[in-house]
């Protein structure tokens, strides 16, 4: 077969030399027809078919527009009646009338309208019924659908569902924690649990970190375990908002307790979620027995007194006789003697820096963190901590030596922790669409485009225009801000003077009074 190609290639090839008169290449190219190129834009061609007919490939047509049935108008409202739907009452639920009446004409029934009365008409015989299963079943339905929507709209007034359905709608969907929370969605929010930016920006972080956390909780158990009462824990939410304004009064309380509003002379239990005061225990029930305050709930919290001077906060606890100090009662009361050999532990419960529901065990000396068996754990996984010093809190079998000797250095530690809890900066970081980084001010409402290399310092604040007063409150907002030398102090700030309403500081000492006897 090769050999015979070869044969038939060579006899049909023209030899050049021994070539005879013929047609030129200029004769081929005239007798060679046009190509013909089919183009929409071509005059020549015929016209095309209209669009809605044309096919959409060579292979499948496209596919048909399904006719959808129609209903008269009298129909339908007399069937919602005979269900119980009012179609201008509840313009959302005509799907299940429509549905309904789809169900009939599968089974081969028809809606008949006669005295505002509904039949039910046989299609092959003509014969009518005044009752029909399928109608039933849609009453049935539309009853638990009207129950429902009224359950939900009374829900919507609760303040905290709205905050659970928005943080469900935030979370769920969402594959990156920068996308899920956003300046408007922590505003509602701080609208909803009665928290002002202006009177108190301490409290946006918890918010912020609360709708992360959600998020990393949905990520954790699976999306589709994840429903609008458990996407976020809002109790515990609403507790950790009271106690950060309780941390918050004692920050710039000057002997560090809270005394209570009413009686302005013992010392604060209980502060109110909707009042935002401190109370003691007696003047607690006594002002929310009755009225609305009734259904306010009550936080309680802890509070240590110096059992030395009793004018002063208790910073350190000791184990050999039982009593709890002041950081300058402890140094004055332990200078000498057998005293130096106690063993102090501190006097209240620590919570951990890097999760917040486990109580605190350890601290670390390097880092300044207070940090749980949990964190400590995750913490020596890494090479470079391994050798980091670390302190217990929570037993108190160490001596002078291990522990009283670092005390300074164990108080520095705390109030640098205590300093940096509540920051007073009105600007956060948030991540638009595109995952880019801006800078948001909740008192200005004013954005700003964020370095992505630098997160950690934000914008100066900007001049704003107001009274003497306000003017006077933002200066010293600014000058604490600023955390330069001789910056303003954290009492004379506006978020300050407005929380120190709600507690009282300072209390007079006793007075003691001698009496004389009459002289005789």
């Amino acid at each position: 077969q090769v050999g015979l190609r070869s044969h038939r290639h060579h006899k049909t090839r023209r030899d050049p030399a021994n070539a005879g008169p013929g047609p030129g290449p200029a004769a081929a190219m005239a007798t060679q027809k046009p190509k013909v190129q089919r183009t929409y834009s071509d005059p020549d061609l015929p016209e095309l078919l209209p669009l809605p007919v044309r096919p959409s490939s060579s292979y499948e047509p496209r596919p048909k527009v399904k006719e959808h049935p129609q209903f008269t108008h009298e129909a339908v409202e007399a069937l919602g009646r005979k269900i119980g739907l009012d179609v201008e009452e509840h313009p959302d639920f005509r799907w299940l009338i429509r549905d309904c009446l789809l169900a009939l004409r599968d089974e081969n029934y028809m809606v008949r309208v006669r005295d505002q009365d509904v039949e039910y008409v046989y299609k092959y015989s003509d014969k009518a019924r005044a009752n029909h299963p399928v109608v039933d079943a849609h009453r049935k339905m539309a009853e638990m659908l009207l129950s429902v929507q009224e359950n939900l709209k009374m829900k919507r007034l609760d303040p905290q569902y709205r905050v659970k359905h928005l943080v469900y709608l935030a979370i769920m969907g969402e594959k990156d924690v920068r996308g899920v929370c956003n300046e408007k969605l922590v505003e509602e929010v701080m609208d909803l649990l009665d928290v002002n930016p202006l009177d108190e920006p301490y409290l946006v972080p918890r918010i912020k970190v609360a709708i992360e956390d959600a998020y990393f909780r949905m990520k954790e158990i699976g999306g589709a375990n994840i429903t609008i009462d458990n996407c976020i824990d809002i109790e515990s939410f609403i507790i950790n908002l009271e106690l950060d304004r309780v941390g918050f009064l004692k920050k710039i309380s000057p002997s560090g307790l809270l005394y209570c509003v009413e009686n302005q002379t013992q010392l604060a239990d209980i502060i109110s979620t909707g009042s935002h005061d401190v109370f003691c225990y007696s003047a607690a029930v006594e002002t929310h027995s009755t009225g609305k305050r009734q259904d306010m709930p009550l936080v309680f919290f802890e509070q240590v007194v110096c059992a030395e001077c009793e004018v002063k906060a208790a910073d350190i606890r000791d184990q050999d006789d039982m009593e709890n100090y002041c950081y300058d009662c402890f140094k004055a009361t332990h200078a000498r003697g057998k005293r130096q050999r106690h063993c102090v532990s501190l006097p209240y419960r620590t919570f951990c820096a890097q999760f917040p529901e486990c109580e605190a065990s350890y601290i670390c000396f390097e880092t300044g963190e207070v940090l749980s068996t949990k964190a400590v754990a995750r913490m020596r996984k890494s090479a470079a901590r391994q050798n980091f010093t670390l302190f217990g809190l929570r037993k108190a079998a160490y001596s002078k030596k291990l522990f009283a000797n670092n005390l300074d250095r164990l108080m520095n530690i705390l109030q640098n922790h205590i300093d940096r809890q509540y920051p007073l900066s009105p600007w956060f970081i948030f991540y638009d669409k595109a995952l880019a980084p801006y800078w948001y001010n909740f008192q200005m409402h004013e954005r700003k485009t964020a370095d992505p290399n630098n997160l950690i310092k934000p914008p100066k604040p900007g001049a704003k225009d107001g009274d003497e007063e306000d003017e006077d409150e933002e200066g010293n907002d600014e000058q604490f801000l600023s955390n330069a030398a001789g910056a303003g102090n954290l009492r004379d700030t506006h978020a300050a003077r407005y929380a120190s309403q709600g507690a009282v500081f300072d209390v007079p000492p006793p007075v003691h009074v001698k009496f004389a006897l009459p002289m005789r």
